[in-house]
């Protein structure tokens, strides 16, 4: 049955997953399209959303290729019984020569370097509207393919908080998301909604403070 709203129209319910923990993020180096496996507390982050996220009914979930994010995507379908499909659109932001070094390491040869605002050509790092863009595209995508449906869509940090503003300019860009971290969007027509950000609930002895 397609999810309806308080008026009977149907709406699509999105809801948006950081993938698990790597050693990177422990670290705080920067990962953007490098293939970084879970550490083996992100397998148990992931096993803790997916069990929380199979109390509820999803029709399909959609993962970043990224090793990561398709880890966290699998190991959720494992759990909610729902069939994964994988997209590069849904990939990190790309950091080009920066990948693999930390916020510390990149300051000393790299001064401009500035939080969402390293459109370096120099540095080969990817605009940040143009991951918006793309991920943008893939939302759309989604949600044309499975209106009226419940998906799960597994990402990466920079990639939600692109497109959440994207879709909700108010929003603070510099706001945390969590590994597997939720965050639900509700489309009703061409209205989107913001149902919650960074809910990590299911995560009360499974933190780490990452970037």
């Amino acid at each position: 049955m397609p999810e309806t709203g308080n008026r009977g129209k149907p709406h699509t319910l999105v809801c948006l997953v950081r993938h698990g923990e790597t050693a990177w993020n422990r670290e705080q180096r920067l990962q953007g399209h490098r293939d970084i496996p879970l550490s083996d507390l992100g397998r148990r982050q992931a096993e803790a959303v997916g069990e929380r996220l199979a109390r509820e009914r999803w029709d399909r979930i959609y993962s970043s290729d990224l090793a990561r994010a398709r880890e966290t995507a699998q190991i959720i379908a494992r759990l909610c019984g729902a069939p994964v499909t994988t997209d590069p659109r849904l990939r990190e932001r790309s950091y080009g020569r920066l990948e693999g070094l930390t916020r510390e390491e990149i300051s000393r040869f790299s001064p401009k370097f500035a939080g969402h605002g390293w459109e370096h050509e120099a540095d080969e790092v990817e605009p940040w509207e143009q991951m918006a863009d793309r991920g943008q595209d893939a939302l759309e995508e989604i949600t044309a393919d499975h209106g009226g449906r419940r998906v799960i869509v597994v990402s990466h940090g920079g990639w939600i908080r692109a497109v959440v503003h994207r879709l909700f300019p108010a929003w603070e860009l510099s706001a945390p998301i969590d590994n597997t971290a939720l965050t639900v969007l509700r489309r009703a027509g061409e209205t989107w909604h913001l149902v919650s950000v960074n809910d990590t609930a299911h995560l009360p002895d499974l933190r780490i403070k990452n970037g």
